[in-house]
């Protein structure tokens, strides 16, 4: 299939914002994945949900007014300590929020995009510190914490790095996005059905969408999975990706991620949640 984003996106017109609570509630097989929610957007929010049969969250919940950066951006490995404690601060709330509604999961960014200036040490340190804050509010508030893999930060990017932080601790699991899978597999020169390979076996949710390389990403940002975008033709191979990790996981959460460069075809969309379903069975 041939996109054109000039003419029409797989689905939809390009630049067409989608509704708020459309663009951050992301539809799942098990219900929805909601984030980026103001603070006087709560109470709205929660009361929605409760039509859900079951949700997850993605930090941030709520968006704090004054963060310092794109609401997902992660500062946690930051060399800056403003930053990092803006990200903490926004993540022991988005957890606490996520404990008190009963939400299945709470997924994070980790890495965030740089380290630079700090010593192959200082991250290792950060790394482990941060890991076992949050493990501990994860556990104090009875939700499970799924760090979503990410190969932005060249200083916590192979699957190896986040492998050997969540073995650690008994509340922290991967929440595996295949697109950012692809990229990070791009990016470092390896094959991403290894790092899918090392990842399955602690995954705990994925996050579905797909994508043919950084053009890609560039051009429209999240491409809705659907049938006819086959890895012939060099898109991600959804039907494969969901074998190998449900072979591990057959609880495993899944979540569609949609393009919110432009409003999704609904029938279109559909198709392609109706081909995941049926592959999970």
């Amino acid at each position: 299939m041939t996109i054109d984003r000039d003419r029409k996106a797989p689905g939809g017109d390009a630049h067409q914002p989608g509704r708020d609570y459309e663009r951050a509630l992301n539809p799942a097989l098990h219900g929805c994945e909601t984030f980026d929610f103001a603070p006087d957007d709560l109470p709205d929010l929660r009361e929605r949900l409760r039509a859900c049969p079951a949700f997850s969250v993605h930090a941030p919940l709520p968006t704090p007014p004054q963060y310092p950066g794109r609401a997902v951006t992660s500062f946690l490995l930051d060399p800056d300590l403003v930053k990092r404690q803006a990200s903490l601060d926004m993540l022991h709330q988005t957890i606490g929020v996520a404990g008190r509604w009963g939400a299945k999961h709470v997924v994070v960014h980790f890495g965030g995009v740089h380290s630079d200036g700090l010593s192959e040490e200082e991250v290792t340190r950060l790394v482990e510190d941060t890991a076992a804050e949050l493990c501990a509010r994860a556990g104090a508030c009875g939700v499970p914490l799924h760090i979503e893999y990410a190969a932005y930060n060249p200083r916590f990017a192979r699957p190896e790095d986040l492998l050997r932080t969540i073995t650690r601790y008994p509340d922290l699991y991967v929440c595996l996005d295949v697109g950012h899978l692809r990229i990070g597999a791009q990016m470092l020169g390896i094959d991403e059905w290894e790092a899918l390979r090392i990842l399955a076996p602690h995954t705990r949710s994925m996050h579905l969408w797909t994508t043919r390389g950084r053009d890609d990403v560039r051009r429209y940002h999240h491409v809705p999975v659907h049938p006819s975008l086959t890895a012939e033709d060099g898109w991600i191979d959804i039907p494969r990706a969901l074998e190998q990790v449900l072979a591990y996981n057959p609880d495993c959460a899944i979540v569609f991620e949609p393009n919110h460069l432009y409003n999704p075809d609904r029938d279109w969309q559909a198709e392609g949640m109706d081909w995941v379903r049926q592959l999970v069975g």
